[in-house]
Formats: structure tokens, C-alpha cells, sequence
């Protein structure tokens, strides 16, 4: 009796301990003393040490198990600047090559134009464009080009360049948060805003002779950026003609040639892409997705995407290797080479 009445207790016991030591983790983890275990946030030992070291202030128990797979790309935050006072000069003082390519963003009463030889070396431009505050951005890396609202839940916000790649794709941060974004994708990656996208905004990708010959009034960004920057040279001279990359991505789908240009959008949750140059001038092509009809048309080097709806949907330009691999499970390859349209 003696030697089962011990036991009963040893039982309790334990019993005891392990809701004690429950209930002790379930306050820690909420207060952060211990890191949290859930499906949608990172422990601490999956943060690389030189994220959490660059951004103190990121709230890193709100985060994305990719985060692990972040390389640091060597200029560190703030290494490469973003432009956050922009300045404009008329397309006439441009003075590079009409090949250039550009972002071209318009409003009611002006055109203003990005031009790559800048975004190169600074990737991010801080700006207003009808009356919407907006972050144009650009990576070399991967050749992702999107134009992104500024607004946030907290209210407007700058973005900087982190100095760090996911994918060989850049990721970006927000100076009211310090959230982290990836560039391509718009969605963030660790920090308040977890779990968001960002809004994207209809832009064109046209060559400063195009602009020139459609938009003889344009403004261009000035190269009076405040930094000392040579943009006569293009520090990644000749990357989209090779195959090789800087920073290799986990995987590199070969069902096109990897620095291909594609345009990118999404309908619903489903991201779609198209071969950027395969697109006829003049032409309309449609799609079904998801049950609707998808249009797109470009005219005078003008690209333009509709729903069934006749409603516009933003897209953005990616390099093949990019876009697939952060794509690799729902998506739909649209190819007017390959498939009969309209």
C-alpha cells in the first residue's frame, strides 16, 4: 500500500511539473523570452545572425521559414542608396544611348521617367507620382522591375535596399517598420507586416528612344542623385547575356534561357508570366484563368493586360530563373509561340 500510495505521487508529481513548465512556455514565448514555435514564424536559430544584427528593430517571431535561405550580397543596408529626393531634368539633357531601357510612370499632366543606367546603382527610387506616393525599384540580379504603392497600415512609409537576397532577388525594407520585402514578389518576409503584399502600380518598360519619340515633354531622372555614382558604366555589364549568375538561385528551371525577360501579374493568387519580346505589336492575345477571359495588347510599345471585366491589371518584368523559382508550384507560363491565340 505504502509502495502504491508513493507512486501515486510521483505521478501527480510529474503531472504537476509538466503543466508548471506548459504554462511557463506559453508565457514566455508570448512575452519573448523563448522563441515562438508556429507554422507561420521563424525560431531564432533559423535567422541568419547578420539579419537580426542589421535590423534590431525587425520583429523577427513574425517571419517566414525562407528566411534561413538569405544571403548577404556584401554592400550591407543602406550600401547601395536609395534615392528618396528625386530630381528631373527634361529627356533632352539625357545623354546615353537611345537603347537604355526606363520605367516610364504617368499622370494626368507629365511623364517621368527611370532610367536604368541610374536604378542600377541605386535600385530604389522614392517618389509621388499622381499624387501617390511610390517606390520604384529594380534588381540587377534577377532584372525585376516593379513599381510599388508606398502606403502601409501605419501610414507612409520609404523603402531602403537591405543589402541581402533571397533567390538572387533583392529584398527591400521599410523605414517604418523595418519589415522586410522581397523586391520581385511584393510580399513580405519577416517583420510587422508579415503576411502582406504589396500594392502594385501600372508602369511601362520602354527605351529613352521610345520615350523620346512618344513623349517629347517627358521628364527624366537626373543624375544629380547627391551621390558619386559613374552612370556612364553599368556595374553588371553583360550579366543578362550570360547564362552564369552572381548569386546562383536554389533552382534554375531550363524550360527557357535563364536572363529571358518575362512580364509578370497575378489573377487572383495565380501569377502568371508571358516571354516580353514574343508579344506582337498590334496584336491581342487572350487567355482563359480562372474562369476569365485575360486580355493583353500592345500598342506603339505600350503593353496593356485586362480582366473580363475590361478592368487594368498591373504586371511588372522578371528575369525566367527569378520568377520560376519563386514560382514553382500554382502558375500558368503563357507563350503566344507555342499556343494558338487570337
Amino acid at each position: 500500500m505504502q509502495k502504491y500510495a508513493l507512486k501515486k505521487i510521483i505521478v501527480i508529481g510529474i503531472i504537476l511539473i509538466t503543466v508548471v513548465i506548459g504554462v511557463y512556455a506559453k508565457i514566455a514565448s508570448r512575452s519573448g523570452m523563448v522563441p515562438s514555435q508556429s507554422k507561420t514564424t521563424s525560431t531564432s536559430a533559423t535567422i541568419p545572425k547578420f539579419l537580426r544584427e542589421s535590423f534590431p528593430k525587425t520583429d523577427w517571431l513574425k517571419s517566414n521559414p525562407v528566411i534561413v535561405n538569405v544571403l548577404n550580397g556584401g554592400p550591407g543596408k543602406d550600401g547601395i542608396p536609395a534615392i528618396d529626393a528625386p530630381k528631373f531634368v527634361s529627356i533632352n539633357n539625357f545623354k546615353h544611348s537611345n537603347d537604355v531601357l526606363t520605367i516610364v510612370l504617368q499622370d494626368d499632366n507629365s511623364v517621368k521617367v527611370y532610367p536604368y543606367n541610374i536604378l542600377v546603382w541605386h535600385e530604389i527610387v522614392n517618389d509621388v507620382v499622381d499624387n501617390v506616393p511610390v517606390s520604384i525599384t529594380f534588381c540587377p540580379l534577377c532584372g525585376s522591375a516593379v513599381v510599388y504603392e508606398r502606403k502601409l497600415q501605419g501610414g507612409i512609409s520609404t523603402f531602403g535596399v537591405s543589402g541581402f537576397l533571397l533567390e538572387s532577388n533583392m529584398i527591400m525594407y521599410d523605414r517604418l517598420s523595418e519589415t522586410l520585402w522581397q523586391q520581385s514578389t511584393g510580399k513580405a518576409l519577416a517583420g510587422k507586416y508579415f503576411g502582406q503584399e504589396l500594392q502594385r502600380v501600372s508602369f511601362q518598360l520602354l527605351t529613352i528612344g521610345e520615350v523620346r519619340t512618344k513623349y517629347k515633354d517627358a521628364s527624366v531622372l537626373s543624375e544629380d542623385t547627391g551621390y558619386n555614382r559613374n552612370y556612364d558604366r553599368n556595374p553588371y555589364s553583360r550579366y543578362d547575356e550570360k547564362e552564369d549568375f552572381i548569386f546562383s538561385p536554389s533552382l534554375n528551371d531550363s524550360s527557357y534561357p535563364s536572363k529571358t525577360i518575362f512580364v509578370a501579374f497575378k489573377v487572383e493568387d495565380i501569377p502568371v508570366a508571358i516571354p516580353w519580346l514574343v508579344i506582337q505589336e498590334g496584336k491581342t492575345y487572350q487567355t482563359k484563368i480562372n474562369n476569365q477571359i485575360i486580355s493583353f495588347h500592345k500598342e506603339n510599345k505600350e503593353l496593356v493586360i485586362t480582366d473580363d471585366k475590361n478592368r487594368i491589371i498591373p504586371f511588372y518584368f522578371e528575369m525566367w530563373f527569378s520568377w520560376a523559382v519563386q514560382h514553382q508550384n500554382k502558375r500558368i507560363v503563357f507563350d503566344p509561340n507555342k499556343i494558338n491565340n487570337k
